[in-house]
């Protein structure tokens, strides 16, 4: 793994940390808890997978010139990606306090492999959070003259992070399960602030 594929592995905050974990908390309680988890990973990894494709594709056709990683002034391309994630982290901090658990959410408890696949599907490749994300790091890619692949890193951290409340529910049974409430309500309350200092971090990086 090379510093271009590390520099966008902290995207993956953006792209999970919120309603997409919340998702994989809630299956964890639901009646079949593996079955859809496992589908729900499922989904994640195809929609992570395939909005890299359809962006770094649209990249492409487009001919957009992202500059250099050795320029010595941001590109217009640059300051494009830079305002998406402004727009995302203004976002985040004027919802920081109505930030909750949607109250669909309780249905995830009768949940099956099919919707769980659907709705993880779904939220990745449609969420606006995840679709930024995603736009800057195909963005970085083309900077450093990377290809589409360079990305696998990005797509494995997403499914990861997202098995992490099934991972725990294997290693620790009803203890974890017990956990998840307490997770689910530090993350309402404080996954805003993890998310902006990623944003920072890629606007500084973006435009230094």
């Amino acid at each position: 793994m090379d510093s271009t594929q590390l520099q966008i592995l902290p995207l993956t905050v953006i792209m999970v940390l919120g309603t997409q974990f919340l998702v994989a908390i809630f299956l964890v309680t639901s009646y079949e808890p593996v079955k859809n988890s496992g589908a729900m990973l499922v989904g994640v990894f195809v929609a992570t997978s395939l909005s890299l494709l359809i962006w770094f594709g649209l990249y492409e056709a487009l001919s957009i010139n992202p500059g250099s990683s050795s320029d010595s002034s941001p590109s217009t391309a640059d300051w494009v990606v830079s305002g998406l994630l402004v727009l995302a982290g203004i976002h985040t901090f004027l919802t920081r306090h109505t930030a909750g658990v949607p109250k669909w959410m309780s249905g995830l408890q009768k949940a099956d492999p099919k919707s769980a696949f659907t709705l993880a599907f779904l939220l990745f490749l449609l969420m606006p959070p995840d679709i930024v994300a995603v736009i800057a790091a195909v963005h970085w890619l083309h900077v450093h003259n990377d290809g589409v692949l360079h990305a696998w890193p990005l797509v494995a951290a997403c499914t990861l992070a997202m098995a992490l409340p099934i991972l725990g529910y294997l290693l620790f049974g009803r203890r974890a399960r017990e956990a998840m409430p307490k997770i689910r309500d530090w993350m309402t309350t404080n996954a805003w602030v993890v998310n902006i200092a990623v944003i920072a971090f890629y606007l500084y990086e973006l435009l230094k």
